[in-house]
């Protein structure tokens, strides 16, 4: 499914979801913009958080990620919304302004567009997340399902194997190279 990019305005009225998620894996962005994908995952039992995130291009070359180990007793909610903030401070400061933001958390995606308000961290973490958003020139939040979110989902749980925040840029880790190859692969079937 091709998403046209939408120029923000001033006012939250210029970012969308789009209509429908992609039908199997992940799917690039159209030319000239760059796809975020984030993931947070909880570890049961611990106070451990790891957020992950991960920037392809319309070719889908790998342009960067990072990953967070949080020690926090944020819920799965708060931690995708984390991985959101993450990921969209990682876009802006790599200077992406034209980017689809895509996530597995359809309750975070709706509650990032919705106008309603919310009550305590969770307020704090949205608001967050609108004013990255109004950083980018055009941008665009999209659900997708699981597999097409599996480099940002492994980048979360790796994270729990980290003291803090890791990033790389342009080249990734060899460990992750079979599940980057797997999406490319995917896109030829």
């Amino acid at each position: 499914v091709l998403i046209l990019l939408l120029k923000l305005t001033n006012t939250i009225h210029g970012r969308q979801s789009s209509p429908q998620a992609p039908l199997q894996g992940w799917r690039p962005p159209p030319a000239g913009s760059y796809k975020i994908n984030v993931d947070g995952a909880v570890k049961s039992g611990d106070f451990v958080r790891g957020v992950g995130v991960v920037v392809r291009n319309a070719n889908g070359e790998f342009m960067g990620a990072c990953v967070r180990r949080i020690q926090a007793s944020y819920g799965a909610r708060q931690t995708e919304l984390m991985a959101t903030i993450e990921g969209l401070r990682y876009a802006i400061d790599m200077g992406f302004t034209a980017a689809i933001l895509e996530m597995d958390a359809q309750d975070c995606l709706n509650s990032i567009l919705s106008t309603e308000e919310y009550n305590g961290i969770d307020d704090l973490l949205i608001e967050e997340v609108n004013y990255l958003l109004n950083n980018f020139r055009a941008v665009v939040c999209h659900w997708t399902p699981r597999c097409g979110n599996k480099v940002a989902h492994t980048l979360a749980q790796f994270a729990f194997h980290c003291n803090e925040f890791v990033t790389w840029i342009e080249e990734a880790p060899s460990w992750l190279l079979p599940v980057l190859e797997a999406d490319v692969l995917s896109l030829e079937c």
